[in-house]
C-alpha cells in the first residue's frame, strides 16, 4: 500500500466519521423532538385540568348552595374536597414539562415520569372514597330537604345519570394519561 493510498483510505474514514457524527446528531434532535412534543402535551393536559379544577371550585359550590339551596357547610366541604384535590394535583404530584428536557437528563425525566404515574395511579385510592363520601353525602342532604320530597328521586336520577358520565369521562382520561406517560418512556428509551 502506498502513501497516497493510505492517505486517501483516512480521508474517507475521516469522511465517514464525519456523516456517522452528523447522523447521530440529526437522530438525537429528532428523539429530543418527539419527546419535546411528548412532554407539551402532558403540561398542556396538567393545565387543562388545573383551570377544570378552578372553575369546579367556583361554579360547583355556588350552584348547590345558590340554585339548588343546599346548606352551606355542604357548600363548603365541596370546595373543600375541590381545593383538596388541587393540592394534591399541584404540590403531590410531580409534573414533567418541556423545560425538563434542558434541565434534566433523559433519564431524570423518565424517572420523574414514572413517579407521576405512580402518584396518579395513587390519587385513584384517595379521589373515589373522598368522592363516594361527598355523593352519600349529597343523596342524604338532597332526600331529608323537606322541599324535595317530590322532586328529590328526579334529582338523586339526574346525578346517577352524571355520575354514569363522570365516571366514563374520568377512566378515559386517566388512561389517555398513564398512556401517554408510557408512550414518553418508550420514546426515550
Amino acid at each position: 500500500m502506498t502513501d497516497k493510498e493510505f492517505q486517501e483510505m483516512r480521508q474517507q474514514m475521516d469522511l465517514l466519521k464525519e456523516k456517522l457524527n452528523r447522523q447521530e446528531v440529526v437522530n438525537e434532535q429528532l428523539m429530543r423532538k418527539a419527546v419535546e412534543t411528548r412532554l407539551q402535551r402532558i403540561g398542556l393536559n396538567h393545565k387543562i385540568k388545573r383551570a377544570y379544577m378552578v372553575l369546579c371550585i367556583l361554579f360547583i359550590p355556588a350552584f348547590l348552595i345558590g340554585v339548588m339551596e343546599l346548606p352551606v357547610w355542604f357548600g363548603i366541604a365541596t370546595v373543600a374536597m375541590l381545593a383538596l384535590s388541587l393540592v394534591y394535583h399541584e404540590a403531590f404530584m410531580e409534573h414533567v414539562s418541556a423545560d425538563d428536557l434542558n434541565r434534566l437528563s433523559m433519564k431524570q425525566i423518565s424517572e420523574k415520569a414514572i413517579r407521576l404515574k405512580e402518584q396518579g395511579a395513587r390519587w385513584i385510592w384517595i379521589g373515589i372514597p373522598m368522592l363516594v363520601a361527598w355523593l352519600v353525602t349529597f343523596c342524604y342532604v338532597v332526600l331529608h330537604r323537606s322541599d324535595y320530597e317530590t322532586e328529590g328521586q328526579y334529582i338523586l336520577y339526574g346525578i346517577s345519570f352524571g355520575i354514569i358520565i363522570g365516571a366514563c369521562l374520568g377512566v378515559i382520561i386517566y388512561k389517555k394519561q398513564q398512556r401517554m406517560i408510557d408512550d414518553l418512556r418508550s420514546d426515550i428509551q
